[in-house]
């Protein structure tokens, strides 16, 4: 991780989805479309997975859940994120994998082993 980089760029993230997500609270039609998707992570490390669910974390209108451990050997670790914006789940991924290739730079470019069923709606 390059943090001269990523903490710049995640400090303009955190203040961007904050302004979008209390402008939308603040809408009649909040356009709050919870979703839960399966992101399968393309990081390794102990270390990169704290940093980038972290980094979800702290990012208004976004949160870690958790970890699910590969069902065989090869497959990617899934990590549970929710989102208060979620029309649209790809975007949400697209964004996520955005993330992470900020964070690891070596992982763009790998692609994404999504499942069909990456996505539920929050009711």
């Amino acid at each position: 991780m390059n943090t001269l980089i990523y903490i710049p760029w995640l400090i303009k993230e955190i203040v961007v989805s904050a302004v979008t997500l209390a402008f939308s609270a603040l809408r009649p039609h909040t356009g709050f479309d919870p979703v839960v998707v399966a992101y399968p992570l393309r990081v390794r490390s102990q270390w990169q997975i704290f940093w980038f669910s972290t980094s979800i974390t702290v990012t208004p209108g976004t949160l870690s859940l958790g970890l699910r451990a590969p069902k065989r050997e090869g497959d990617p670790t899934i990590l549970l994120v929710q989102a208060v914006h979620g029309a649209d789940p790809r975007e949400v991924v697209d964004g996520l994998a955005d993330m992470e290739a900020r964070l690891a730079p070596a992982v763009r470019g790998q692609e994404l082993q999504l499942a069909e069923d990456y996505y539920r709606r929050v009711s």
